[in-house]
């Protein structure tokens, strides 16, 4: 169905989900709008006690990828074929790559002429094509906002692996749990391995924030609860409320304690018990199926735009504060006028990139 200015809204769609996925893009938009408010009146409302919104759409990668290969298997007896994978690989790249790439384009391209601030030497350009540019080392001086799609990225490409691999020798009710807890384990492990690097917020931020090693806890922590519904869904019905209040207790706490770098909380566990938090909200969340109303039909538009937004949103304000910072200055009208455009640059990257190559998606098929 069309609405909302012609976005292609699927009825299919879990609007809890589609809630909490609008509420993700909000953190990401504010959490750099807020810049704008930087030492002026409104600058006690700044760093709102709300998550970061990148972990909130990791958890949700690992929560719906993972629903989908385990209802597979199960309708499957337990195998997945070379089509399926093959098949998820090529509707993956179509949804990712086109706005990533162009995205990655226009940021070199502003770069080169000085319409931004960026490095377009340190990291080579083909780093941030393949996916490579923060594996397991961290990069920094361009494309900021292009860190948290290779752990997505790398994900999409090993989960079936991983998957197919395990099949042969266990059901996935067995091996999924041990599956995401040893990806859990490992990225702790990775973290505190490169501790040292860590002396201040910069060097936290880039090295245990935005590696794909140290984040992909988050995603398997997705998972487990897709298992958990999957496999134990009274459970999952029967404690979705309490779930959710202790989830958010939990994240509080996560407000409350200290963030300090170079301690073993912040360093080794924030991350973890963060994600944790967000994962215990999906039981209740995942329960509302639709709200059919004008405001469910922005709501779910608004999700269908979140990538989009994700990947403009800060180029924007980079231009606006590399090039027009007088305009900035003017807060009162600046922080609206920004939220305005990341729409309209969302909408016109959805309407021109991104939509053709989904529905070129859409049509195929694998037997």
């Amino acid at each position: 169905m069309k609405d909302f200015w012609s976005i292609d809204i699927d009825r299919k769609r879990v609007f809890g989900l589609d809630l909490l996925r609008a509420f993700a893009i909000f953190c990401v938009v504010q959490g750099h709008a807020e810049r704008i408010l930087f030492d002026t009146p409104l600058d006690r409302f700044t760093d709102m006690p709300v998550p970061h919104g990148v972990d909130i759409f990791f958890v949700m990668t690992g929560f719906l990828i993972g629903k989908s290969f385990i209802s597979y298997l199960e309708k499957h007896d337990n195998h997945i074929g070379h089509s399926k994978t093959l098949s998820f690989y090529v509707r993956t790249a179509l949804r990712i790559l086109p706005n990533y790439l162009f995205i990655l384009f226009v940021n070199y391209l502003l770069v080169q002429l000085n319409v931004i601030e960026g490095d377009v030497h340190t990291f080579p350009m083909w780093r941030f094509a393949t996916f490579t540019q923060n594996l397991f080392t961290p990069f920094w001086g361009f494309y900021w906002e292009s860190y948290s799609l290779p752990v997505q990225w790398w994900f999409y490409i090993s989960f079936p692996l991983l998957l197919m691999l395990f099949s042969l020798f266990a059901k996935p009710k067995k091996y999924i749990p041990w599956l995401c807890l040893l990806f859990i384990a490992a990225s702790i492990a990775f973290r505190l391995s490169v501790a040292d690097q860590v002396h201040d917020r910069f060097g936290w931020d880039i090295w245990i924030r935005k590696t794909v090693a140290s984040r992909t806890d988050n995603i398997y922590l997705g998972v487990l609860a897709a298992w958990m519904m999957c496999y134990h869904p009274k459970q999952w019905e029967r404690h979705a409320v309490a779930s959710f209040i202790i989830g958010v207790a939990l994240f509080a706490a996560t407000r409350i304690i200290p963030r300090t770098p170079g301690t073993f909380y912040y360093d080794a566990l924030y991350l973890t018990i963060s994600a944790l938090a967000i994962t215990l909200w999906f039981p209740l969340l995942s329960r509302w199926k639709s709200y059919k109303t004008r405001w469910g039909d922005i709501i779910s538009g608004i999700c269908i735009l979140s990538y989009a937004m994700f990947l403009t949103n800060l180029l924007l304000l980079q231009v606006l504060e590399h090039s027009f910072p007088q305009f900035l200055s003017r807060y009162a009208i600046a922080y609206p006028v920004y939220w305005i455009m990341v729409f309209v640059a969302a909408y016109i990257l959805y309407v021109f990139v991104e939509k053709p190559f989904v529905r070129i998606r859409d049509k195929i098929k694998f037997s």
